[in-house]
């Protein structure tokens, strides 16, 4: 949730005929429609649960400064953690770290590529630790030491290529003091103390601070300059701009590089002088946000930019490139990624969507413009057939275009529309954020479902981001109400498609798809036959109002974003769009999950609304996980996790299940209510407690 703080048409005449019906055009180069022969898949024919929720066996893929060597996300002893290998022979690699509970939340290489410094959290409560690995010296040492700190990475600098610049929560919980780290010894000097309360703060190469963040009561930003004479005010961005402008760098000229929509619905790409505010647009957006500039390693010219309106493509922003990027794009399996590139400028390399399979990597050699396949992030998965995401776009009952994407079966027979001769059971997957969105990048979630029989449609709902700020802003205050409308009409598209039929129908989701879930469920209960809630809020008075203290800086957003929970009106609006003000009209079974360390959605969300429905006699199961935050970042939680949900939509939507096995082994989950709804799981605890 918010919670959660992401072409050139080549297709046979099939596939474009196929978009037409489907009302989008698939645009995504190599994205090819197909099936497996149809018919009842055996709990033997199916996609092992631990091949599809293991964690990538290779993400992450950075270069290193010197341009030798490849550093990425692989599991040791089942846990990922940062391997090393020579650039053109991962497979030769070496872990560089050993952890051996939770994965790192993200890493990045020194400037001199002698460390690698890695944030990592102990047990999901999101107080990021910052670890600092020595290569050389083959040490990792843990510089935050103390883990009610959290710790953000301000500003690491070839120009001061042994420390690192962090915002460290030490004296104030609410607010980052700025810290200057020698990363050979782990002395930390304060440089900044933020008793302003600034919400961030940017700095240049050599470690000046600049410009500090302050957050205002209305939920904009003001930029200031942080100057001797003292501060003084550069750019305010308000509200509707918040979600899509980001601020990408600054040189030491002071020029500051930017995502803005200030002055436009979409995020373009520009230029601030911070000593006048001169803005400089670089690169107008085309259909949607910009989220992607490439820029030559050698020149710093321009080269492209990425948006991605329903299917990710790029805009070529220099002549020089054009001839180069035709070349990429008819060589490319899908929609890609340029993630990095070689400092001799010779490389790039790229993540590729492979139609049917999980994401790849690959390297685009600019001499010859070749395309070379890397790395599958999931090689495990290779011989499996799996079910591809089709990008369509929805009509909203007001008038929107929903841009979502619709995974068939990967057993269903289909007609010469494309659709399933038969209407086959649905899950509707929302996404969390709310103002986060769905992509077309693989998915194990629709993957798994797809094999086990259901089509699966993610709608990006209003307020979703990369859209523009409109499309955003049209969902604020609207929880429960039109953002709901828009996953309704989803439904009814899947519908009248002849996807699947209203009596076949589950909802499912992470965060804010949990509230989706729970809304669902009790909002509209005729529309769906059951719902899996990941961790969402039950009561809106509650989110907003019992932040952790580090969410401080967020709470003007919520409060204008989502309500006030502070005013009679206010709080009386949130209960109104609550499940929990509803939970009389919940009748269908509903499976709920959430993790004890989680510092966004508490468990006491979660154990409200099961324990409403337990007094009420309804049919509710609740797995509980002591080990885990927010989102799940163990393999055997969500594999654990996948298993008992696999289960209960087996009953409520009758699709196949593989069997218990030893899915559940290795978790420490909890089952605090409803084992005996979901067939099998009581026997499969009890084998566990022999």
């Amino acid at each position: 949730m918010g919670f959660d703080i992401l072409r050139r048409e080549r297709q046979s005449c099939r596939a474009i005929a196929l978009a037409a019906m489907l009302g989008a055009a698939i645009i995504t180069p190599g994205l090819a429609v197909g099936a497996a022969a149809p018919g009842t898949a055996s709990p033997s024919a199916l996609v092992p649960r631990d091949a599809l929720f293991a964690s990538p066996t290779y993400s992450e893929l950075q270069i290193s400064p010197d341009g030798q060597r490849l550093a990425f996300l692989h599991p040791l002893d089942g846990v990922p953690n940062v391997w090393v290998a020579p650039i053109d022979d991962p497979r030769a690699a070496v872990p560089v770290t050993r952890f051996d509970t939770r994965p790192p939340d993200g890493f990045q290489w020194s400037p001199d590529g002698r460390y690698i410094l890695v944030l990592k959290d102990v047990g999901g409560e999101e107080h990021s630790q910052l670890w600092v690995a020595n290569l050389e010296k083959r040490t990792v040492v843990n510089m935050t030491a103390d883990p009610a700190v959290q710790t953000k990475i301000v500003k690491l600098s070839k120009h001061r290529p042994g420390e690192v610049l962090v915002g460290m929560n030490i004296r104030d919980r609410r607010y980052r003091d700025i810290y200057r780290i020698d990363l050979a010894t782990g002395k930390r000097t304060e440089v900044f103390r933020n008793e302003t309360n600034y919400i961030d703060v940017i700095a240049d190469p050599d470690f000046n601070i600049r410009l500090a963040v302050r957050g205002n009561i209305d939920g904009s930003s003001t930029y200031m300059r942080l100057d001797p004479a003292g501060p003084s005010e550069l750019m305010t961005i308000p509200l509707a701009s918040l979600r899509n402008s980001k601020i990408l760098g600054l040189d030491r000229q002071g020029k500051l590089l930017m995502f803005d929509s200030r002055t436009s619905d979409k995020a373009n790409l520009v230029a601030v002088d911070i000593a006048t505010g001169k803005t400089t647009l670089l690169a107008a957006s085309m259909r949607a946000d910009i989220v992607d500039p490439l820029f030559d390693e050698a020149s710093g010219a321009l080269l492209a930019t990425r948006e991605d309106p329903l299917v990710s493509e790029w805009t070529v922003r220099s002549d020089d490139a054009r001839a180069e990027f035709a070349a990429l794009e008819a060589a490319v399996a899908g929609p890609f990624k340029i993630v990095d590139q070689t400092p001799d400028n010779a490389r790039w390399l790229l993540l590729e969507t492979v139609p049917n399979r999980p994401d790849r990597y690959s390297w685009w050699n600019r001499k010859d413009r070749a395309l070379v396949p890397l790395l599958s992030t999931r090689p495990d998965l290779a011989q499996q057939t799996l079910a591809r995401r089709l990008p369509v776009r929805i009509a909203s009952r007001d008038g929107l275009t929903l841009p979502s994407y619709l995974t068939l079966p990967t057993n269903a027979k289909l007609g010469d529309d494309g659709m399933p001769v038969t209407p086959v059971p649905m899950v509707l997957l929302v996404h969390g954020g709310p103002w986060l969105r769905d992509d077309l990048a693989f998915d194990p979630q629709h993957a798994w479902l797809a094999d086990r029989g259901y089509a699966v449609l993610s709608v990006n709902f209003r307020a979703s981001g990369g859209f523009g700020s409109d499309f955003m802003a049209k969902g604020d205050r609207k929880w429960s109400e039109t953002m709901h409308d828009d996953l309704i009409d989803g439904v009814q598209w899947a519908i009248d498609k002849g996807v699947t039929a209203k009596d076949r129908v589950a909802v499912m989701g992470l965060s804010y798809g949990g509230y989706s879930t729970l809304v669902s469920l009790s909002f509209t209960p005729d529309t769906f036959q059951c719902g899996v809630d990941l961790a969402g809020p039950s009561d809106l008075v509650k989110q907003v109002a019992l932040m952790p203290d580090w969410w401080t800086w967020q709470r003007p957003q919520f409060v204008n974003r989502v309500g006030d929970p502070a005013t009679p009106e206010g709080a009386a609006d949130l209960m109104r769009r609550s499940p929990i003000a509803r939970v009389d009209a919940i009748a269908k079974p509903l499976l709920v999950t959430n993790g004890a360390n989680d510092p966004r959605i508490f468990p006491s969300q979660s154990e409200e609304i099961v324990d409403a429905l337990k007094a009420r006699g309804k049919p509710v199961t609740y797995a509980f996980y002591p080990d885990e935050g927010h989102v799940y970042a163990k393999d055997a939680t969500n594999i654990s996790f996948a298993a008992i949900a696999e289960h209960f939509l087996s009953k409520c939507l009758g699709g196949p299940a593989e069997p218990y096995g030893d899915d559940l082994a290795g978790s420490r989950v909890e089952l605090k209510a409803g084992a005996q709804f979901i067939p099998g799981l009581e026997a499969a605890l009890g084998d566990l407690a022999k």
